[in-house]
């Protein structure tokens, strides 16, 4: 499953809060675009469907289709990019060795 980092945490948290959407629902929407691809949303609640990542107070809901696509992905904020700018690092490259087989 899409974990998140520190750094994630906190801007998603920030992000959701600045928006005004409701604390104990309100996060990040990520769904896989038909062009390829994802798309990433501010939204009040999940969609139906969506898996939910919490960590904390953060919430990130995940589509269907990008669920398969993120499940060993871990979701990070550069810090020294201007706004909010989102990446995915395989989740075995963040802990700094290769998967165990």
């Amino acid at each position: 499953m899409l974990t998140l980092t520190e750094n994630a945490r906190s801007t998603v948290r920030d992000l959701t809060h600045q928006a005004g959407l409701p604390d104990d629902t309100g996060g990040l929407r990520i769904a896989e675009q038909e062009a390829g691809g994802f798309e990433l949303a501010l939204v009040a609640r999940p969609a139906p469907g969506d898996d939910v990542v919490t960590d904390g107070t953060a919430r990130v809901y995940v589509d269907q289709g990008a669920s398969v696509a993120l499940a060993d992905q871990e979701l990070d904020v550069d810090p020294a990019a201007p706004g909010a700018s989102f990446t995915l690092t395989p989740q075995w490259s963040a802990r700094g060795g290769l998967p165990e087989l």
